[in-house]
């Protein structure tokens, strides 16, 4: 038996992100996993960190998207630092194309609000569209250029994340899987696992889709998997300044020209499989966005699991339990989000209180 400060369940970027931040707390923490560290959702996403394009209103939301960008440049920093590795951070904008005059009216009077909040939203012409990004040569009736969007490689994010956390001291116990929660006297004491029995006042669920744990306190949470297709490319460099988005799809270009194509949201459960309709949809609306995809040579394709929240909002906070914590569906915004869950799951186990309201997110606001 081995006993520990924190076990966290689940190694993707929110369970590795929180642990790396606990044990610089002082924390002695193991981390779960019942396949390979960031072997999910983490490393099957785009790494568009959108803080504002995709957000439909004020709100919690909004205001944990907006400390998130906040925080991102530093961090990334730090976890650089701590593995001695790039994780290729910029902040370049996301350009959004408007495919109608309906579009471009459900858009701008999105960037009105924003505007109005102090955030930075440019309406571009199809003439400064085609000036500022020239592989894009679809008929469009506006560009909503959102310049403080950034975007991350995701998979090198994943191997510094891990190899900070190594270096850092987290016990990471791959091929582990967590077979019963141990609660004594209304509290969390251990898990046993298929490798044996490991003792903790405090548990975090990070699991993703797979949060909602059968047979536990954790089974009623309102999560779902939606299945998520993308398609790589190789591409010239520089053929895309920034990310590309429309309602149906988007673009991504990686510094080595490697063409990121997605995605799907599909609510099929843990089914992970690529579909031929899944891929036409992506290749049928990235070609409207630019010609130039044409001749661009076909990588690899996959999909990941992304845990959907019911509620529209991540599940953040106390369980019922004393000692037991959950964090998770962050839908499409768990790469973005990653730093400030830890940081503010952090606070909220080590001190009892968050320096951000975490109460729009609570468990405790769950219906039962």
């Amino acid at each position: 038996m081995s006993r520990y400060d924190v076990i966290v369940l689940g190694g993707g970027i929110i369970g590795c992100a929180l642990a790396e931040e606990l044990a610089r707390r002082g924390q002695r923490v193991v981390v779960l996993e019942r396949g390979r560290i960031g072997a999910e959702a983490s490393v099957a996403a785009a790494g568009i960190l959108l803080a504002q394009m995709d957000v439909l209103k004020p709100g919690p939301l909004l205001e944990l998207c907006q400390a998130a960008r906040r925080l991102y440049p530093g961090w990334i920093r730090r976890l650089e630092r701590a593995a001695g590795m790039r994780a290729d951070f910029r902040i370049a904008g996301v350009l959004y194309l408007a495919a109608s005059a309906a579009q471009a009216r459900r858009m701008q009077a999105r960037a009105d609000w924003q505007r109005r909040l102090g955030l930075a939203v440019e309406r571009w012409s199809p003439a400064e569209v085609r000036r500022r990004e020239p592989a894009v040569d679809g008929r469009w009736a506006a560009g909503f250029h959102f310049p403080l969007e950034g975007e991350v490689d995701n998979v090198l994010l994943m191997h510094a994340l891990a190899a900070a956390c190594r270096r850092g001291r987290v016990t990471l116990r791959e091929q582990t899987t967590a077979r019963r929660l141990l609660i004594r006297h209304g509290a969390a004491s251990g898990i046993e696992t298929d490798r044996g029995l490991l003792r903790a006042p405090v548990i975090v669920n990070t699991l993703g889709s797979w949060a909602a744990l059968r047979g536990t306190p954790f089974a009623q949470l309102p999560i779902e998997p939606a299945r998520g297709q993308l398609l790589s490319f190789a591409g010239p460099k520089g053929l895309f300044h920034r990310p590309i988005m429309t309602d149906r799809a988007y673009v991504i270009q990686r510094r080595d020209g490697q063409l990121l194509l997605g995605s799907t949201v599909e609510r099929v459960g843990f089914d992970k499989r690529l579909t031929v309709q899944g891929m036409h949809h992506i290749l049928s609306a990235t070609r409207r966005i630019s010609s130039a995809l044409e001749s661009c040579g076909f990588v690899e394709a996959w999909a990941g699991l992304r845990p959907y929240s019911r509620t529209g909002l991540p599940i953040l906070g106390a369980t019922a339990i004393e000692g037991l914590y959950v964090a998770t569906g962050h839908f499409r915004h768990g790469i973005l989000l990653a730093p400030i869950t830890a940081k503010l799951m952090a606070e909220l186990i080590l001190n009892g209180y968050t320096s951000f309201n975490l109460s729009p997110f609570s468990p405790a606001r769950l219906p039962r």
